[in-house]
């Protein structure tokens, strides 16, 4: 800005701003399955497999859950989704999942708190909780004025330690008197409710806090949540100081016929009646609803995430062998086309599928053509996991998406996840040959093969599409990642002005972006004209459109195949013969 010399009114220019659109993080996969504990039906943001197990506790016996997540790990994912599934709806057979609780009781014998396990399940059947007072109270002092019945304030000698919504006991030798602090001045405090009789400050009257510690424990871990109070607005709080610190329990305070209700001391005591509801899982409890926040089930709780682009369900195969509800392979092929439709339906993510445990080469074809979606792929076969020596079956699905999310961040999502190791996989359920490997990948069925001194790899990057400008799963992944970049970093359009400057900040803007991935490789051609194209101008965007506040803008990418074959001539210079006569 000039310098301004006199006063008065003067005008500055500021620089228009410049916005960009870039690819947001991809390879961010959301599993779904069961666990011994964890919030249900809420996605939870997983950065490494300790804390996985920190919050969702040990492997459930027969799940493929944990493994799965700890494929991807180890195949070079670096962020993950998992929403814990159980039984939560009333159709079906089967208990529902319950949280463990107890009820704390005051001195006269009234429920007054209310301890939850922080999750449903049996789990929380093993936390213990206690209360203890401490031996000397943190605030201690005296009145310095006496108070008279009726009054709701009190001049003390020092309010240090005093704070609003603490409680405090007035207390003369002979009976006391319970009051919530609402607001503090110098050494005077005042509150809501009148004194029911009057203190002398000779006698002397005692001024001191009402706090409690709350003590949790488990087979691994206690918690301790000290200086406590029941007050509303108190900075203790202990509903708010448990949720916010607790990883096993949460409380509810509780109405009481005494108006001074704190819990009485307690020694440890279990939370009773929780149940896990594992058994009466049905396909309802896997694919659920979205019916808006405080609504959201199962897959549905997804519908509201904006960072996963990959989903998986792990668990299918554990729900098939030990839930009543799932009776054969056509509920766990109803899920996976459950899946397949909310990925088209939200239109910027990708299924990773893979058939049934048990399931031969001979019945892949079949099962291959139950399915027509450029939103997912098929994987073929399961593959064997060595889990601190003990080997188990594992569907691909999870180690799957640790290879997308690294091929993604190393070379970006045009880059086909087919032809690296499998980390962490030691031999495979079946193994295929050349024929096998000929049929199923012209099927559209993604093999995985072991190849001598080259490890256990995949070896094929096919959608579930019989369409030729979607049968390969980079085209459609390129396409959902780039759409959702478009629409993220074009949301300041909505209200501006339909003017031609507009349209051609857009169209630059871009145009730019787009630029950038050709230059990267994620599309073909030699030059941007090529590769691809964006229409924002008044033949797209007519008076009548303008009017009604409609922006159009139009735009075209190709995309890339992965190679799959090789073709190569060799041409051999034979020795000259002579021929004799």
């Amino acid at each position: 800005m000039a310098k301004i010399r006199l006063p008065g009114v003067y005008f500055e220019d500021n620089p228009r701003v410049e916005r960009g659109v870039s690819l947001g993080e991809t390879g961010i996969p959301a599993f779904l399955g069961v666990s011994e504990r964890g919030p249900l039906n809420e996605p939870v943001s997983i950065q490494n497999i300790q804390q996985f197990l920190r919050i969702f506790g040990n492997p459930v016996e027969g799940s493929y859950l944990y493994g799965s997540v700890y494929g991807f790990f180890m195949n070079g994912g670096t962020r993950c989704y998992v929403v814990r599934i159980a039984h939560v709806f009333r159709n079906g057979k089967g208990e529902l999942a319950r949280s463990s609780r107890y009820e704390l009781l005051d001195k006269s014998g009234y429920p007054t708190l209310e301890v939850v396990a922080s999750s449903e399940g049996s789990w929380g059947n093993q936390v213990s909780v206690s209360v203890e007072y401490p031996e000397s109270p943190r605030v201690h002092t005296f009145l310095t004025f006496d108070i008279s019945e009726g009054s709701k304030m009190a001049t003390l000698q020092s309010s240090r330690g005093v704070e609003r919504g603490m409680m405090l006991k007035l207390y003369d030798g002979e009976s006391a008197c319970y009051v919530t602090v609402d607001r503090i001045r110098g050494n005077e405090i005042y509150w809501h409710e009148s004194v029911s009789r009057g203190f002398k400050s000779a006698s002397p009257t005692y001024v001191e806090s009402v706090e409690f510690d709350l003590i949790v424990k488990e087979k691994t871990r206690a918690e301790r949540f000290s200086n406590l109070s029941l007050g509303k607005t108190a900075v203790r709080n202990i509903s708010r100081v448990v949720a916010q610190e607790s990883e096993l329990v949460r409380v509810n305070i509780l109405s009481s016929g005494e108006y001074v209700n704190y819990p009485e001391p307690t020694e440890p005591v279990l939370l009773r009646g929780g149940r896990d509801g594992l058994e009466g899982i049905t396909s309802d409890d896997v694919i659920g609803y979205n019916n808006g926040p405080g609504a959201r089930y199962a897959l549905g709780s997804l519908e509201s995430n904006e960072e996963v682009d990959l989903v998986a369900v792990p668990d299918l195969q554990y729900f098939l062998d030990t839930c009543p509800a799932f009776k054969s392979d056509r509920t766990f092929m109803a899920i996976q086309h459950a899946v397949l439709n909310h990925c088209e339906r939200m239109g910027d993510r990708f299924a990773i599928l893979e058939t049934p445990r048990d399931m031969r080469v001979e019945q892949i074809h079949d099962y291959r053509t139950k399915f027509q979606s450029s939103f997912g792929a098929l994987y073929y076969p399961w593959l064997v996991w060595n889990d601190n020596g003990v080997e188990r079956l594992m569907p691909p699905c999870g180690f799957m998406a640790g290879i997308y999310a690294r091929c993604d961040r190393e070379e970006g999502v045009y880059r086909a996840p087919a032809n690296v190791p499998l980390e962490g996989v030691t031999d495979l359920a079946w193994r295929l040959n050349d024929a096998h490997l000929t049929e199923l990948n012209d099927k559209g069925v993604n093999c995985i093969r072991l190849i001598p001194q080259r490890g256990i790899r995949p070896w094929g990057a096919r959608a579930l599409s019989n369409e030729p400008d979607w049968r390969y799963l980079t085209s459609r992944r390129v396409f959902n990642a780039v759409r959702r970049a478009i629409y993220e970093n074009t949301q300041w359009v909505v209200f501006e002005t339909n003017t031609e400057d507009l349209r051609s900040r857009v169209k630059d803007m871009l145009t730019d972006f787009l630029g950038r991935l050709w230059a990267a490789g994620y599309f073909p051609g030699n030059t941007q004209d090529a590769a691809f194209f964006v229409q924002c101008d008044s033949t797209n965007n007519e008076v009548e459109d303008n009017d009604q506040g409609i922006f159009t803008v139009d735009i075209g990418i190709a995309i890339g195949k992965p190679l799959e074959y090789v073709v190569m001539s060799f041409t051999h210079q034979m020795e000259e013969q002579v021929v004799g006569v």
